[in-house]
């Protein structure tokens, strides 16, 4: 079964759309936690640093739960240098979270639209 979100274009957008994730997740019988935060930060980051509605988006199977954030606008991502200071910012800690949470993330950018997905073992709550 297939999960799809719009958001708008705006921060206010982030918790209705955590709920819903939240919900699908359970309805599938998987523990929602490590995907609503992934999904949480990617769609900050893309309210963050894109244009337009976001589009979030999740599927999974019996072994995995995959999740992507599709957003207009090519934005460049690389992962924050690890530094001690950094440790102590607020901002730009979300990719090392979903680095830290996922078995695998990437994502693709054309000049029109960024993708960003992240894939978990499947947990059953």
């Amino acid at each position: 079964m297939r999960f799809v979100h719009e958001l708008e274009h705006e921060p206010s957008a982030l918790r209705p759309a955590r709920n819903a994730l939240e919900a699908w997740c359970v309805a599938q019988g998987v523990d929602p936690e490590s995907i609503v935060i992934m999904a949480n930060e990617l769609c900050t980051n893309a309210i963050r640093d894109g244009k337009g509605p976001v589009t979030l988006s999740g599927s999974c199977s019996t072994q995995w739960l995959s999740i992507s954030v599709q957003q207009r606008g090519s934005v460049s991502l690389a992962m924050p240098p690890r530094a001690w200071a950094l440790e102590l910012r607020i901002a730009g800690r979300g990719l090392r979270m979903v680095d830290s949470l996922a078995q695998s993330w990437g994502w693709q950018t054309t000049a029109d639209q960024t993708l960003v997905w992240a894939r978990i073992a499947r947990v059953s709550s």
